[in-house]
């Protein structure tokens, strides 16, 4: 694990972390984008999560507790709605399994519906599709109910009231038969065939478009934050302020800079001053966490000659990192860490880059992934100095360092200034 409790929601599970990045990083994102995470970008994503808790429990309820588990439901439900997104919307770009998805519906025999293996459509559908992705940031969006898997009222009476009422509208009784086939332990969906109408009505239900009800009720909770929003109102202004950036753009470090200057501009000091956070932590974090992935290609090497290398490339010193603003923040980062050790580290990982002291940053990288390690569960650190030579015991994808000229501008964490950005965009359309 993490040297702390990191944001669960932070991103796709799995992820090593060596410098223990994450919960740093998320821990100032927070502060601005309280529900979303690095990887719920599709609106749509959400409502097939909505609809699969929704007839989960629909199954539930009627065959009783003999049925089978809500996860097993909602993971079949979710690939009856991969199915059907991309045979009608053909949007398969954000749909989890897609490749899975698109090889089954290419073979053109009935699909399988499970929550076997071998039916998934992900090598493990609990954990990297919506149900593992989705869950905790619909819970956060007020979408789920805390700690059960049950809609909120508002999100219930949303998918009745919209979902249900369109699957009437189309001849399905408020969505019966998809309770049928989620019933049966293994369903076959013919979605060529006589499921041809049903299918088309749930592709329906996620098309590119989006009713003005829908729209008000996925902004109000995807982009505002939901009413239980955990950023005392900055998300909704950030919100106010990201109309102004290119759409079709990923969030950038000059989209940062300009949201900082429009709300300074429109006196959201609280809301700049977060951002202006963001801004200095991430010109220590980027450039710390690429020395540390050169530093894992190099094994044998001394530390010296790395640290030459890294002059080479950077130059004497990097004059944009503000030591006196991470000194300020010391607090805070040993709290995203909860160790006292961590903030003072890392104001000196901020004065090693400041004065192009190379050597002494990649010591104290060193250092600080060792202490990483140590916390979970005594485990070795990646790399280790023996006799003044790099010793890499875990070797990672090691990329080029960045120029010199790229440093100012890099932005390589999240802070999940993207995913606002493009689900913003989305319903902004």
């Amino acid at each position: 694990m993490f040297l702390t409790n990191p944001d669960s929601r932070a991103e796709v599970r799995g992820s090593r972390d060596p410098l223990g990045l994450v919960p740093l990083w998320s821990r100032f994102g927070r502060h601005v984008v309280g529900n979303l995470t690095t990887v719920t970008t599709s609106v749509r994503g959400f409502t097939t999560t909505l609809l699969g808790y929704y007839f989960a429990r629909e199954v539930k309820e009627e065959a009783g507790p003999k049925s089978e588990s809500v996860l097993d439901l909602f993971l079949k439900f979710e690939q009856i709605g991969g199915y059907c997104r991309q045979a009608f919307q053909k949007d398969g770009g954000d749909i989890r399994g897609i490749e899975r998805v698109r090889k089954r519906l290419g073979e053109g025999a009935a699909l399988r519906i499970s929550a076997a293996p071998e039916d998934q459509i992900l090598s493990n559908q609990k954990v990297y599709g919506l149900w593992g992705l989705y869950s905790g940031p619909s819970r956060a969006s007020g979408l789920l109910r805390p700690a059960e898997t049950v809609l909120t009222p508002d999100a219930q009476q949303f998918v009745e009231g919209h979902y249900l009422k369109a699957l009437s509208a189309a001849g399905f009784r408020e969505g019966a038969e998809i309770v049928a086939l989620l019933r049966q332990p293994r369903a076959e969906f013919q979605i060529d065939g006589k499921h041809a109408k049903l299918a088309k009505a749930i592709g329906g239900l996620h098309a590119r478009a989006y009713a003005r009800n829908e729209r008000d009720f996925y902004w109000r909770h995807l982009v505002l934050g939901g009413p239980q929003g955990s950023t005392r109102g900055l998300q909704g202004q950030l919100v106010s302020l990201m109309e102004r950036l290119p759409s079709d753009q990923r969030f950038s470090r000059h989209d940062l800079r300009a949201l900082v200057k429009e709300a300074r501009r429109r006196g959201l000091d609280e809301l700049a001053g977060r951002l202006e956070q963001i801004d200095q932590i991430e010109s220590v974090l980027a450039p710390a966490g690429l020395a540390f992935g050169c530093l894992l290609g190099r094994n044998g090497q001394l530390l010296s000659s790395i640290a030459k290398e890294v002059a080479k490339a950077w130059g004497k010193r990097l004059a944009f990192v503000d030591v006196e603003a991470i000194e300020a923040l010391k607090g805070e980062i040993s709290s995203a860490f909860h160790d006292p050790a961590a903030g003072p580290r890392w104001v000196r990982i901020a004065a090693a880059l400041s004065a192009g002291d190379y050597e002494g940053l990649l010591r104290l990288l060193l250092e600080h992934n060792q202490a990483v390690m140590q916390s979970r569960s005594g485990s070795a650190p990646w790399a280790r100095l023996s006799s003044g030579k790099l010793d890499v015991r875990y070797r990672d994808e090691a990329g080029n360092l960045p120029s010199r000229e790229e440093l100012p501008d890099l932005w390589v964490n999240n802070y999940f200034l993207n995913s606002l950005k493009v689900v913003r965009a989305t319903l902004a359309a």
